[in-house]
């Protein structure tokens, strides 16, 4: 039965997350419902149309972090590159050349900084939208809102078995044959602990992460 609640205590459901058009693969969704979550607290939306432009500022601030994480990832990439060619310098050297080679990637510098612009801008521009309504046109009595599920309940939705084995068959076959690369994506799946204990239990990928230079760790909360 779906719940109804006004903006005083309205809950995330998948209503409100169709079909995650904006996340990627590796995207964290938790971070996105957190992140909406607070939005929600903080907003108190009393109509849909409040509900929906608090879910625009939500997507803007996660769009943003997107972009900062890219552009510290590609950062630490240089790096490593760094280290990697010069083990003997020290941690302060390794930082500065690695940021001196970062400055000549200036279309991925542009990109990071145009992208996060347009999501500032974008979340400024719900913000203003959003205090503009309340102010001038406030809900009153509050309109009823669909909250058919509690944010705190939402779970990530897992591989289906079918991607499962595929991400195994590939596991293994990168095993047995040295020169094959395994995907982005089934690397980050292997290195997910928390996700590799629900889907594949047994399976050890570790011998495999290291030849890549990773480990298997928990995903942050």
């Amino acid at each position: 039965m779906n719940a109804i609640a006004t903006g005083g205590h309205t809950d995330l459901h998948k209503e409100d997350l169709p079909p995650f058009f904006f996340l990627l693969s590796t995207d964290d969704r938790t971070s996105y419902i957190r992140s909406f979550q607070s939005l929600l607290r903080q907003f108190k939306p009393r109509s849909e149309f409040e509900l929906s432009l608090i879910r625009r500022m939500a997507v803007a601030l996660f769009q943003h972090d997107r972009l900062t994480t890219l552009g510290a990832e590609a950062m630490q990439r240089e790096i490593d590159g760094i280290v990697r060619e010069f083990p003997a310098l020290g941690l302060s050297e390794h930082s500065f050349q690695g940021f001196k080679r970062a400055i000549y990637e200036r279309e991925m510098q542009r990109f990071v900084a145009r992208g996060q612009r347009q999501h500032q801008a974008a979340f400024n521009g719900f913000f203003k939208t959003l205090l503009l309504v309340q102010k001038n046109f406030p809900m009153d009595p509050a309109e009823p809102i669909d909250s058919s599920a509690v944010a705190t309940q939402i779970a990530d939705e897992l591989p289906s078995p079918a991607i499962v084995d595929e991400i195994l068959t590939l596991a293994e076959r990168a095993k047995n044959e040295p020169s094959f690369k395994l995907s982005e994506y089934v690397l980050t799946v292997l290195a997910n602990k928390n996700l590799m204990d629900l889907v594949a239990p047994n399976y050890d990928p570790e011998d495999l992460l290291k030849r890549y230079g990773l480990t298997q760790s928990p995903k942050a909360a």
